[in-house]
């Protein structure tokens, strides 16, 4: 479950990535918030130089997703068990510094009007996400002015759920961060039926 729901921030993330390109070359930390008819989720993400690290809790279960693409590698961290998942990052569909250069991708963004945010004046676009031509992904996103049009808001198109950035801190992430703790043990990856 709780696995579920870090890939479903992960794909916002990657999506946001992708839409806006000042959002993942900036080093930063920050609360998420995403709401939806599952429930309320809180997650901190940490992003330095296309290494991601994003710590969820969900009701009452915690877990890290550490995203390593220098190495191609994510891991998922169980800190109840102390124990760690290695799993190899899909390159197309993870490695957020080549998404936000891939030419194949075209993102279409529609300015909507301005609204305030957790405190931020931000604007407001639908943000359409295009691969080769075909309809990847779409939303809204609210983006503020006074912190260089960083996003602060997503919600899906059919507005089922809606992340929010909220205690944005700009810079001072330490490499430590995205690395695996001592005292973690490795298991192996549960076998994926083949469809």
């Amino acid at each position: 479950m709780l696995r579920k729901i870090l890939l479903v921030l992960l794909s916002v993330l990657v999506l946001m990535s992708v839409g806006v390109g000042a959002f993942m070359t900036k080093d930063y930390s920050a609360d998420l918030e995403t709401v939806s008819s599952k429930g309320t989720v809180t997650s901190k993400v940490f992003f330095k130089g296309g290494k991601m690290k994003m710590e969820t809790s969900a009701k009452g279960n915690e877990a890290i997703m550490i995203m390593r693409n220098d190495k191609k590698l994510m891991w998922m961290l169980m800190p109840d068990t102390k124990m760690y998942m290695e799993m190899p990052s899909q390159s197309k569909k993870s490695d957020i510094q080549s998404q936000m250069h891939d030419p194949d991708v075209k993102i279409e963004k529609d300015f909507i009007g301005n609204e305030t945010i957790d405190n931020h004046p931000a604007k407001k676009y639908h943000v359409t996400v295009y691969k080769n031509g075909a309809k990847e992904n779409s939303g809204f996103l609210w983006e503020a002015t006074d912190m260089d049009n960083f996003p602060v808001r997503f919600q899906s198109e059919d507005k089922a759920s809606t992340t929010t950035w909220r205690n944005i801190k700009i810079g001072g992430i330490s490499d430590d961060l995205f690395e695996i703790p001592a005292g973690y043990k490795k298991m192996d990856m549960p076998m994926m039926p083949h469809r």
